[in-house]
């Protein structure tokens, strides 16, 4: 077979396109193109914003708006309320140098552009296509501006050439809105920089500790710095980092010819020493919670606007105090998870976990510590927990614990309402008192010991439980719900005698506020966080109208703290001593059942303070836990702070009301012919008159003298085990939703025992002393001995020195 190739199995012949066809082709190639992308430049330039692609910018001014900032009592700034950290300061006022380092690193041409560098723009993109990614962005402070102010039509997050050309376009607008110099100032003060910082002015009191004016060249020029990358060039993040980046703007402003080889290498060597981290104060207050109360009150009065109308929030706050709140409660309850005072068997708290739910409960343990003007209820220091970062729940204001004993002044209140005398006695021996439903409740004392006859006040000394439910019962339990809402508790309270020994639940600030009026002779008052709110030229918008009211008569207050003096100087309070506060003070411990609730409310006569602490879901803290252990050195401490820096209050004097007479400690008699001194007397105080001197009861105490007995442990409530049994309401506390499920006790269920030890031997203070003796003859006395020479003291096993 022939290999030859039929004509009919030939490819037809080959065309060649003509020169004419092929030039048109080339030709709407380029033309077409540059046809829409002079449409596009049109638009972008001067297209009227009817054909979209604009943003608000006629409603500019709105972003010029600040933050409000929040002074304390002195008046010294320590926080700004903003929805973003943002503090704006005019054009005129920043330094030269900080002005042109930005111009120098971030637009050099601004001044000469009208909102696009195109030959910038295009280096940019020549530039990132030979090196393969985006090296360098050639956006305009103008562009950069836009950005930061329209994040909604000009997603950060999108990548995309419609977003670039969008940007130029809200640029123009700009650009023909406001001039050039209002431009530079809406971009100093609008720029993100970093750790929350919006503006030159937030990032120098971020970074610097200091006012945008007030820096000086090398801080400037790390400031002109973190637009590129405000995360990753951070100087908290990477310092070395920000070092390259600031130097690099020096040698940028060398260049623009704004500072000379000198000064850049001065600068350059500087060294970069950073202020406190954001969120906290000059002194490490962080006072997240009350700044929360602030924020809220502020709501409540004066609307949102504060958020933005830059106005002067003058708070009660007091640095000083608000630092050692913060420090000594931290410091007691990291002793405590450490098992300093025993085994602790909870998780422990680790700073910077942070939770997604704000308002969640804890498995840590937690804390409360407020202090306040007697006076006026101004709250000058507020802790709502450990950590407001962690959990934003606020214990201090919004919880609900059983105060334990430290409701029991409001018993002893109610008995000197109806004139029973501080030296009236009751028998210290196991009741049993029949409820409804023919139940039987059985109150017992710490170790199931009973002391007899012994007056109410040093029943209330000691916390007596038996002596304080038989008082209750003979003023009627009425009184002494109605003498607890007089004093500010809010919350519900059920008229069951479990209450007498502080069953019912109340809220921290409530409890501590109504020690007040103890402090203050009788008048309530009401807790409050705002003194006045100023605009920024001083003009004042809101003042607080917080008054006290009368509650309880004068002579009561007096003779109520008499008591509870005794608490601490020689009772269950004495801790407070031990931490080494000297300055007169009252106060009353309280420990709940198992040991879940210790509290501290002590008072001085121009201070309340209290001090709280236990776990979110009620649980033993630690065996053996008590007020007078865990709460009571901690207020001590706090209060031996803040009186480094205030004066210490005179003595309360008594009211004309209040009459006094000379009584025996060991007897519990006024002394008299009928009932002479046993040389262990005292200053009793009564509302109204004294009752007339009685004879001396035969041995009124038994084996026990009281006066030799130095201090005791804090007695709290308990029950009798053939008694009522665990309430439900624990029961259900205990449960997942024990938080919505806040009451009172019913009157049918009633708490049980709780058991607290002796505090420790070492903290007791000295016992009173015994009557001097009389003196001998002159002419016999002997020659004094010489003192022994003491050695070194020595460290003690508690850490004290001996």
């Amino acid at each position: 077979m022939s290999d030859l190739v039929s004509p009919m199995d030939s490819p037809p012949p080959r065309r060649e396109p003509s020169p004419s066809r092929s030039r048109e082709w080339i030709g709407w190639a380029l033309v077409v193109p540059l046809g829409l992308g002079l449409l596009l430049f049109l638009w972008m330039w001067y297209a009227p914003c009817a054909l979209g692609g604009c943003a608000p910018v006629a409603d500019l001014s709105q972003f010029q708006a600040e933050g409000s900032e929040l002074l304390d009592v002195n008046g010294e700034a320590f926080a700004t309320l903003a929805t973003v950290n943002r503090r704006v300061i005019p054009l005129d006022s920043m330094p030269d140098h900080l002005t042109q380092a930005f111009l120098a690193v971030e637009d050099r041409q601004f001044y000469r552009h009208d909102g696009v560098d195109a030959r910038r723009m295009l280096g940019a993109v020549a530039s990132n296509l030979q090196r393969g990614g985006v090296a360098e962005g050639g956006s305009t402070l103008t562009m950069q501006l836009a950005r930061n102010l329209f994040p909604e039509q000009l997603p950060f997050a999108e990548q995309t050439l419609r977003r670039k050309i969008m940007e130029i376009r809200v640029a123009r607008q700009i650009e023909r809105t406001f001039p050039k110099d209002k431009i530079f100032e809406l971009y100093l003060n609008h720029i993100y920089l970093g750790s929350g910082a919006y503006g030159v002015e937030a990032a120098a009191q971020t970074y610097f500790g200091r006012s945008a004016p007030d820096l000086d060249l090398p801080q400037a020029a790390l400031i002109a710095g973190l637009p590129q990358a405000p995360s990753n060039i951070n100087p908290r993040r990477d310092i070395d980092r920000s070092r390259e980046r600031r130097n690099l703007v020096l040698r940028r402003m060398e260049s623009a010819g704004v500072i000379t080889a000198a000064e850049r290498d001065e600068a350059s060597e500087a060294s970069i020493e950073l202020a406190e981290e954001a969120g906290v104060g000059e002194e490490g207050v962080r006072a997240g919670y009350f700044r929360e109360r602030v924020r809220r009150a502020l709501e409540d009065e004066i609307g949102s606007q504060f958020y933005t109308a830059g106005l002067r929030i003058h708070t009660t706050l007091d640095l000083s105090a608000q630092q050692a709140a913060e420090e000594e409660l931290e410091n007691q309850i990291s002793a405590i998870e450490a098992g300093r005072f025993g085994a602790y068997r909870h998780p422990v708290f680790s700073r910077g976990v942070v939770d997604e739910d704000e308002d969640r409960t804890t498995d840590y343990l937690q804390g409360v510590a407020v202090v306040l003007e007697a006076e006026t209820g101004a709250v000058r220091a507020l802790v709502g927990g450990r950590d407001f970062d962690d959990s934003k729940f606020d214990r201090a204001v919004q919880a609900l614990r059983q105060p334990g004993s430290a409701f029991k002044p409001f018993v002893y209140l109610a008995a000197l309402q109806r004139r029973t005398p501080p030296i009236h006695r009751i028998e210290d021996e196991r009741i049993q008192l029949t409820l409804s439903g023919g139940r039987t409740w059985s109150p017992r004392n710490f170790g199931g010991s009973y002391d007899g006859p012994m007056t109410i006040r040093e029943a209330l000394t000691r916390s007596k439980n038996t002596v304080t439910v038989q008082l209750a019962q003979d003023v009627g339990m009425g009184s002494v719900v109605r003498v607890a809402r007089e004093l500010g508790i809010t919350n519900e309270i059920s008229e069951t005698p479990a209450t007498a020994l502080g069953s019912a639940e109340v809220r921290p600030i409530d409890l501590i506020a109504s020690y007040a009026a103890f402090a203050n002779g009788g008048q309530r008052v009401e807790p409050h966080f705002i003194d006045r709110v100023e605009d920024r030229n001083g003009r004042v918008l809101w003042q607080s109208s917080h008054s006290s009211q009368r509650a309880i008569d004068a002579g009561e207050a007096f003779v109520l703290t008499s008591m509870l003096r005794d608490v601490v100087d020689r009772g269950t309070g004495t801790a407070v001593r031990g931490a080494g506060f000297n300055a007169p003070a009252a106060g009353k411990t309280g420990t709940t059942n198992d040991a879940t609730d210790v509290w501290f409310i002590g008072y001085t006569p121009d201070l309340v303070g209290g001090v709280w602490m236990g776990l979110d879901r009620p649980a033993t803290i630690v065996s053996g836990a008590t007020g007078g252990t865990l709460a009571a050195p901690v207020w001590g401490r706090i209060m031996n702070r803040i009186y480094q820096n205030r004066a210490t209050p005179s003595e309360w004097t008594p009211p004309s009301s209040v009459s006094s007479a000379e009584a025996d400690r060991v007897t519990g008699q006024l002394v008299s012919d009928l009932c002479p001194s046993t040389g262990q007397s005292y200053t009793e105080y009564f509302v109204g008159s004294p009752p007339s001197p009685g004879p001396c009861p035969d041995d009124p105490w038994g084996d026990r003298r009281f006066a030799e007995d130095g201090i005791w442990g804090d007695e709290e409530f308990g029950f009798d085990d053939d008694g009522v049994e665990w309430p439900e309401l624990e029961e259900r506390r205990r449960g997942e939703d024990w938080w919505e499920e806040m009451d009172t006790f019913p009157e049918d269920t009633l708490p049980e025992e709780e058991v607290e030890p002796l505090p420790d031997p070492d903290t007791l203070p000295e016992p009173d002393p015994l009557p001097e003796p009389e003196p001998l003859p002159e002419d016999t006395m002997p020659d004094p001995e010489p003192p022994d020479v003491l050695g070194e003291p020595v460290d003690g096993d508690d850490g004290s020195r001996v």
